[in-house]
């Protein structure tokens, strides 16, 4: 490996080490959500994909920051029907998109940054097509959390650089 070559890695490893902030997520009142999944059993699968989304997206955060998020409500993108094999999502149409009600406070040491609560819902959802939307599960759930931790706490990672 040439001298440069090490310099990148390890400038590489610093600032990747540099962001690596946290996120502590909890669902309330689960039996009162709108829309957690399209079958009681897979609940527990909803809440264990979008938990990890929200830590992975955390990790861009300062390695001192930890994100706390409560989801107070969930309305998953589509619809779920009733059919011989038994309940399926459709996603056809603006009618139903993928909605969140949370609380959320970001703390640096203790200290906190910030807090608030939002709904977070992309209307236009259907409208957003990439390659891997159909294979990657919750796909518009997760783009539309992107979309909030990108405008909602941008400004944190952006000054922590």
């Amino acid at each position: 490996m040439t001298p440069s070559r090490i310099l990148l890695a390890a400038a590489t490893l610093v600032s990747s080490a540099a962001f690596a902030g946290s996120a502590d997520v909890k669902f309330i009142d689960t039996d009162n959500m709108t829309d957690l999944a399209t079958n009681r059993f897979e609940e527990a699968d909803t809440m264990r994909a979008v938990t990890n989304h929200l830590q992975r997206l955390a990790q861009r955060l300062p390695a001192d920051q930890v994100l706390h998020v409560d989801f107070l409500d969930v309305d998953l993108a589509g619809t779920w029907k009733e059919t011989r094999r038994g309940r399926i999502r459709t996603v056809k149409n603006l009618a139903d998109p993928p909605k969140f009600h949370v609380r959320y406070t970001l703390e640096s040491r203790g200290n906190v940054l910030r807090t608030g609560e939002d709904r977070i819902t992309d209307i236009d959802y259907t409208n957003h097509v990439f390659l891997n939307r159909t294979s990657t599960p919750l796909y518009f759930e997760k783009r539309v959390l992107d979309e909030w931790f990108a405008h909602t706490f941008a400004p944190q990672v952006a000054s922590a650089r």
